[in-house]
């Protein structure tokens, strides 16, 4: 009898160090809140994680394509990213540049970085993210000669 209650007991913690290995696992990768400012229209929104210590925006570790104000990103290990966000005015799928590299579509990124010398590196829109949710404000720019949209 008392060997049968130490099968069960060790059956018992098997199954609860299971659920508290993969709810450690799942704890640790947050999710990506990302609140937009100054969407244009009801255009989508064009969404790309990359790491913040990558000296360009290639590759992209995840990509997203939403609607409304806020985009979720599920399960980003912590660590420094940067994000860019696009709102595809014309529906083609991808951002479209003038000839010199300009934007010709609503632009933001993680961070908020200034625009004035063109589009930044990952380093100067970094963000930190930890094992919780992290929330973002990303503020849309529109192209030049368009109105910002309230």
């Amino acid at each position: 009898m008392p060997q049968r209650r130490l099968q069960i007991v060790t059956k018992r913690c098997a199954a609860c160090a299971v659920v508290l290995l993969f709810g450690t696992l799942s704890a640790q990768a947050g999710d990506l809140l990302v609140r937009v400012q100054g969407k244009q229209s009801d255009a989508p929104l064009y969404l790309g994680l990359v790491a913040a210590d990558q000296p360009d925006w290639e590759p992209l570790l995840r990509t997203q394509q939403g609607n409304g104000e806020q985009l979720i990103v599920k399960d980003v290990p912590p660590g420094r990213f940067a994000l860019q966000l696009y709102q595809d005015s014309n529906g083609n799928g991808r951002l479209d540049l003038s000839p010199r590299g300009i934007p010709l579509e609503p632009v933001g990124f993680s961070s908020n970085p200034t625009l004035l010398k063109g589009k930044p590196a990952p380093e100067a829109a970094q963000f930190g993210h930890g094992e919780d949710d992290t929330l973002i404000d990303i503020r849309l720019h529109s192209p030049r000669g368009k109105p910002q949209a309230n």
